[in-house]
């Protein structure tokens, strides 16, 4: 089946019972239509990589269609020791909703049983996520772990659970949307411009914090 196909025919079955579910798990549909659609390589893309010289950060930008239709935005980019992977799911040309990831890697020192101090590679994980409806928001969630070396067992985003917390930063994430979706059809001449991290978490605090 066509992937245009396929879309309409979900897109009748959301519509008939989004009065019925309520917005989030309408949200929670589109989304999982979008990543079906994604994971099987059914969509249309258009990808951009891009470097900033001014801050040695380097990146990538890609759109994915279904046939003329935006459905999702892809915004990775990478500066020091963090990266950084911005996503936009797209429905009627709408942001429904934004998930954002931040890995941070340091090094950081422990005591073993015998007390000698070892280095450990540590990843700090932050994840950051907004639902939004009619362009407004309904919900904004957060979590964070991270990972050790030293430590067998690797923690997964699965694995802990989401934190309801404030939207102050929702309307910067419906702002960056709106840029990069221009971008669809022009080149990145100036990728230094290009909308960056929507979390007002300073990545160096954490590390020191971290370390401390």
């Amino acid at each position: 089946m066509k992937p245009t196909v396929l879309l309409l025919l979900i897109t009748s079955s959301i519509c008939l019972g989004q009065n019925k579910r309520g917005p989030i798990s309408d949200i929670s549909n589109k989304y999982q239509l979008i990543r079906e659609l994604l994971d099987t390589n059914a969509l249309r893309q258009h990808h951009t990589d891009y470097s900033c010289e001014e801050t040695s950060e380097v990146g990538s930008l890609t759109f994915y269609y279904n046939g003329n239709e935006l459905k999702h935005i892809i915004h990775v980019y990478e500066k020091g020791h963090v990266k950084y992977r911005d996503e936009f799911y797209v429905w009627d040309d709408q942001l429904f909703f934004q998930y954002a990831i931040h890995n941070i890697w340091y090094k950081d020192y422990e005591r073993n049983r015998y007390g000698k101090r070892k280095m450990v590679n540590v990843t700090l994980t932050l994840e950051e996520r907004f639902y939004f409806k009619d362009h407004k928001i309904i919900k904004c969630q957060f979590k964070d772990f991270e990972n050790r070396s030293n430590t067998p067992k690797r923690i997964r985003t699965n694995n802990v659970r989401n934190k309801n917390i404030g939207c102050n930063e929702a309307s910067k994430a419906l702002e960056k949307f709106d840029i990069l979706i221009k971008y669809q059809e022009a080149s990145i001449d100036d990728a230094c411009n290009l909308p960056r991290s929507i979390t007002d978490i300073d990545p160096q605090n954490i590390i020191f914090q971290k370390a401390n």
